[in-house]
């Protein structure tokens, strides 16, 4: 008989109150990274300068420095936390922290971005030109890019401003798409198989795990959902409490300044703080675990699952 569609998160909250300690030291390893990672981009946002770059884009300058930070710290410590979580389901993995093991996971984390690059490259060229054209040539440059992006469906402002948010939805789902198919590769036995052999049977897993795969990712969704909407309405609050103009090419290069700035009144960075640590932070490792659950085994495995 097939179990309950709640069964790996069922499994996850047991863990996550059974083996509370190793999931908390999970938890603050993979934050500390992050952190380490993004330092970047945090001190600029902190400072407002950034090494000897022009202090008024010291933010896009420190995000651009923490990417290759994220590939060398953050992607191969991925693999290493779900070999970890696979042992809290008490797989064999090795989720030793070696050098030998980093550079595997490394040499993995290359090949999963190299996987997911085709499919990133309309979002990186879109934050490229949206970046440069709202925040480089001026004030008039920008109200007239937005006009002419209207006129490609003879329109005008109106019309530009849909078609940008339109691609910036649909570039950003084709990242998230490309990124979700590949989230089984993360949870295969890299060190044990090798990467040909994880690729493999990452794939076999999608197919073999698909249904169980979705439920999942959508109670994941349903956990996110809090603090996601925790979120949009503090950024709603955040614009409407800004000087607009009352016409909407002006408002809409208003927030979009605010935004791509982060120019935002005094405590707002630390109200987004405190959202993420009580809506997303306290569900996110029955998520992760959840996730584990359904494809860190091996075909044959608790295929009810």
């Amino acid at each position: 008989m097939q179990q309950p569609i709640v069964k790996p998160h069922r499994s996850a909250w047991q863990i996550c109150l059974n083996k509370s300690l190793p999931v908390l030291g999970l938890l603050v390893i993979q934050i500390l990274a992050r952190l380490l990672a993004f330092a970047p981009f945090i001190l600029a946002v902190a400072t407002g300068s950034f090494l000897s770059f022009d202090p008024e884009h010291a933010p896009a300058y420190g995000l651009v420095f923490s990417l290759p930070l994220y590939a060398l710290i953050v992607m191969p410590l991925r693999f290493q936390a779900k070999a970890r979580m696979a042992g809290l389901h008490g797989l064999p993995y090795d989720s030793r922290l070696s050098a030998r093991n980093y550079f595997k996971w490394l040499a993995a984390a290359l090949v999963r971005l190299m996987l997911v690059l085709p499919a990133m490259l309309p979002l990186f060229a879109f934050c490229y030109f949206f970046y440069y054209y709202m925040r480089v040539p001026g004030f008039n440059e920008s109200l007239l890019f937005i006009q002419r992006v209207g006129e490609l469906v003879k329109g005008s402002y109106p019309e530009g401003i849909l078609i940008i948010l339109l691609a910036a939805l649909i570039s950003s789902g084709l990242a998230a798409w490309a990124w979700m198919r590949g989230l089984p590769f993360e949870h295969q036995d890299i060190i044990a198989q090798g990467i040909g052999l994880s690729l493999k049977k990452a794939n076999q897993r999608m197919i073999n795990q698909r249904k169980p795969l979705q439920k999942t990712i959508r109670i994941n969704f349903f956990l996110f959902l809090p603090a996601l909407l925790g979120v949009l309405a503090m950024l709603v609050i955040q614009v409407m409490s800004m000087p607009l103009a009352g016409t909407l090419v002006f408002d809409f290069l208003i927030a979009v300044s605010v935004f791509l700035t982060l120019n935002f009144p005094d405590g707002t960075l630390f109200i987004l703080i405190v959202v993420l640590l009580v809506l997303w932070l306290p569900l996110l490792p029955v998520r992760k675990l959840a996730l584990s659950f359904v494809l860190s085994e091996t075909p044959g495995e608790n295929s009810a699952a």
